[in-house]
């Protein structure tokens, strides 16, 4: 399974952690391991970027392609976080960016967390299957206070792992942009208009460049 394509989830694994971040519960040597997992995660994303087929990047950015931009591993963007799940699923349609994508989705429940002394809500999305084929899949989607700054003005999407039943693994370290971020071709699930985060998450990718 390729972990980037945008819509798929990624399996990771990591060592097991609270519902808080993790900077005061991780020994060095499993930071350390955190963050040698990470550096692998993007040297093979990098790689692929540049040599893949389906890479999103133009032809002509592959050439000059020298990897993609991030903000230094923090495990303190670490959580592990239990759904709240909806009672009430009716199905909506979401946009994409580019006019006339519309998508189906249920609003399947939110995650709560802490961050600068905050409380934090990011609502998730189970995005229906486009095809026959397809499966569901649980997507979250955010803008924060660095989008249209140092990342993405569209925002960034996060894949996330049940750790047990109900039980979320989510590293903000792994956000990643979408396919828009790299070129005009593609239309992009837009996140939910609730999940504009007043903080400023440093983590995760930033803006490739402009197009």
């Amino acid at each position: 399974m390729k972990s980037f394509l945008g819509f798929l989830p990624v399996i990771v694994f990591f060592f097991a952690c609270s519902n808080q971040s993790q900077n005061s519960n991780n020994s060095q040597a499993e930071i350390n391991s955190l963050k040698n997992e990470f550096g692998k995660y993007r040297q093979e994303k990098d790689n692929n970027f540049k040599t893949a087929d389906w890479s999103p990047l133009t032809p002509e950015d592959k050439l000059a392609f020298n990897g993609l931009p991030y903000f230094e591993y923090n495990v303190s963007y670490r959580y592990q976080l239990r759904i709240h799940t909806y009672t009430n699923m009716d199905t909506i349609e979401v946009p994409g960016s580019k006019s006339g994508d519309l998508r189906k989705a249920v609003p399947f429940g939110y995650f709560e967390f802490k961050r600068e002394g905050q409380n934090q809500r990011l609502e998730v999305w189970k995005m229906m299957p486009r095809t026959k084929e397809g499966e569901s899949h649980l997507f979250v989607g955010f803008w924060d206070a660095t989008s249209d700054k140092s990342t993405y003005a569209g925002g960034r999407y996060l894949d996330i792992t049940e750790v047990r039943p109900d039980v979320y693994l989510l590293d903000f370290n792994y956000a990643y942009n979408p396919y828009c971020a790299y070129s005009d071709r593609y239309s992009c699930l837009m996140p939910p208009l609730e999940n504009r985060l007043d903080i400023a998450l440093t983590c995760g990718e930033k803006i490739y460049k402009e197009h």
